[in-house]
């Protein structure tokens, strides 16, 4: 599903759903892509709002009045994203650094909220900036145990959120097979070891699609294919997804070698500049 903002509506508007002139687009977002399975997390805006409160008064070592001064700022901060459609009810609902940081960004793009910043000596700015420092777990590095259980506080539970997902479908028995296939071995490197699945009695590892489902409607045919799976250790196959580029990099590029043929033939056509580019992404 394709997002845009809109300057002259001041928020976002789904693209099938609106026509608006160019000049009023700051920027088409694919949502689906920036907020993948891998980071989406809502969350518990009870708990956040209550934690930061606790780190501004035992960790940080601010006054209550200095915490109510940060908090009358998100205040304002998560009307003006309500408004744009970046939240559904307050910042606090953001539950990633990713996710701040690009609605922190597209709230800058607001002239009514900058300006309201600017007039306000930027106290708005501050107060985002020491909620970013919690979120970012700022001297939790540095927190002692006695500090620490200061935390430990009861919180309200929230109701249960309903999400819905667009899933490809997959083959545990092609995923079985995968693992069959590679001797219950890691494909990128033999010589890893792993603990011994419980469910199988034999070295536990897990099978990786090497172009990911998410872009299967980029392909006339299914991605979800022996040529296009692979056997990894739990080490590798993190590391492939969240490891440093430069070490990603390698892994992808000696993957495609080794399997460029066998995607064409099941007629998944690609190249390795656009192979990279969707993995690396």
């Amino acid at each position: 599903m394709l997002f845009l903002y809109s300057r002259k509506k001041n928020h976002f508007v789904e693209l099938d759903s609106c026509k608006v002139l160019l000049y009023d687009i700051i920027r088409v977002i694919q949502l689906t892509d920036y907020y993948d399975n891998r980071t989406l997390a809502f969350a518990s805006t009870e708990n956040i709002n209550e934690y930061f409160r606790l780190y501004i008064l035992n960790i940080i070592g601010n006054s209550e009045s200095t915490y109510r001064h940060y908090r009358q700022g998100l205040q304002t901060i998560s009307k003006y994203m309500k408004e744009m459609g970046l939240v559904k009810g307050s910042i606090y609902e953001l539950g990633s650094i990713e996710q701040l940081d690009f609605a922190w960004k597209m709230l800058n793009t607001n002239e009514a909220f900058v300006s309201l910043d600017s007039r306000g000596h930027h106290m708005y700015s501050a107060g985002y900036r020491h909620y970013h420092k919690f979120a970012a777990g700022e001297r939790f590095n540095s927190i002692s145990p006695k500090e620490i259980v200061k935390m430990d506080v009861p919180v309200v539970c929230e109701e249960p959120v309903i999400m819905e997902y667009k899933i490809w479908k997959r083959s545990g028995i092609l995923r079985n097979q995968t693992i069959e296939y590679a001797g219950y071995q890691c494909e990128i490197d033999h010589t890893h070891e792993t603990f011994i699945a419980g469910s199988t009695n034999r070295p536990y590892m897990e099978v990786h699609h090497i172009i990911p489902l998410q872009y299967q409607d980029k392909f006339k045919h299914s991605l979800d294919v022996y040529a296009n799976l692979i056997s990894l250790c739990p080490i590798c196959h993190r590391k492939i997804h969240l490891g440093l580029r430069g070490d990603r990099r390698n892994m992808v590029d000696e993957l495609y070698e080794k399997r460029k043929t066998r995607f064409i033939n099941c007629g998944l056509i690609i190249g390795k500049e656009e192979f990279e580019d969707i993995i690396l992404k």
